[in-house]
């Protein structure tokens, strides 16, 4: 029914077929928020710190049983590894093909087993990870199916800031003594040490650290910078006025919120997020939304107490062993202004 090949590179033909799949994908999950893969991927090769892999899944047009049917891409899985043998793995279905068992099947020819001296499929990977984001039931089924257990997961948070369901945004009230900066935009280096110098504070671990710190080195959006004493940064929040769409309305991310250790606790964090939803409904933005870890008790607290509501929950499957936590990265595919706050108040 299905037909696969691993390879190190796309060929031409194959590389538009996986570009436009993907692409149709995201836009299809755009609303419903699913896991996207990015085109960048899709034409990504190997490096020195990273063994990249490709497996483009093709059957025939409408899974027809003819012969004479031609064969087309209906799927694509990324596989990326780094040194230790930890891959990770990113896949979608052509909206066309889903709820049709391409994905139930591929698993089952491909196994899971990553024991083998070769790793899984022969490619290396001796652990795996994925995530899926979105409440979507086929994963779910899959994953109850296979018994691939969550090890972390995430929550979309929604707040509305206009129309019906809206609440008055108060006044951000900033603890006493701290100096304000912002927002600004990500595009002075003088900026953006700042906002490293509170993340290089946080107690993250060091894959946590460099994640962020790659993606902060995009420099999109903007942020206000908080500072107490001695002009010293004690706390920022990121985010991206670039609308997207959420439930057809326009909506932007508060894409990370970092308070030091030693002041936390004093509203300094309440006070961030209160600005940049400010700045964001003055942008005529009219949902804000986040990504927070439920286990983090005081983000969920926080978000509550913002009257921001759960919208979506994300999961992080894995097999074999990890020697890090799972990385709270967003899926940045087809240039889409969603990632997950990382809340480190």
């Amino acid at each position: 029914m299905i037909d696969y090949t691993w390879c190190r590179r796309l060929g031409e033909q194959d590389r538009a077929e996986a570009t436009a799949l993907v692409e149709a994908a995201a836009r299809y999950d755009e609303e419903a928020g699913f896991s996207v893969v990015s085109a960048r991927e899709v034409e990504s090769v190997s490096t020195a710190e990273r063994s990249v892999w490709h497996l483009p899944i093709k059957a025939r047009r409408g899974l027809s049983v003819r012969a004479d049917a031609p064969l087309v891409m209906v799927g694509y899985l990324h596989l990326s590894i780094d040194p230790q043998g930890q891959g990770t793995v990113r896949y979608t279905v052509h909206p066309d093909y889903r709820s049709r068992g391409v994905t139930t099947l591929l698993v089952e020819e491909l196994g899971l087993d990553v024991g083998g001296a070769d790793g899984w499929c022969g490619r290396g990977a001796t652990s795996l990870r994925c995530w899926a984001y979105g409440s979507h039931p086929a994963s779910e089924r899959l994953t109850r199916r296979f018994s691939i257990a969550p090890i972390a997961r995430l929550w979309t948070m929604a707040r509305h800031l206009a129309g019906p369901f809206a609440v008055p945004l108060a006044p951000a009230g900033f603890p006493g003594g701290m100096s304000i900066e912002g927002p600004v935009d990500l595009t002075d280096d003088a900026v953006v040490s700042k906002v490293r110098d509170v993340l290089a504070r946080q107690g993250l671990t060091q894959a946590q650290f460099e994640q962020f710190r790659a993606e902060f080195g995009e420099r999109t959006g903007q942020v206000v910078i908080a500072a107490a004493g001695s002009d010293q940064p004690a706390g920022a929040v990121w985010f991206d006025p670039r609308p997207t769409r959420y439930l057809e309305l326009r909506a932007a991310w508060v894409r990370a919120l970092i308070v030091v250790p030693e002041i936390r606790g004093g509203g300094l964090g309440a006070a961030l997020i209160t600005r940049a939803m400010h700045e964001l409904a003055a942008a005529g933005t009219q949902v804000v939304l986040m990504r927070i870890d439920p286990d983090d008790h005081s983000a969920v607290r926080l978000a509550r107490l913002l009257s921001f509501e759960q919208e979506e929950a994300h999961a992080c499957y894995q097999i074999g062993e990890w020697d890090d936590v799972p990385d709270l990265s967003p899926n940045r595919g087809s240039g889409r202004a969603e990632d997950p706050a990382r809340d480190r108040r």
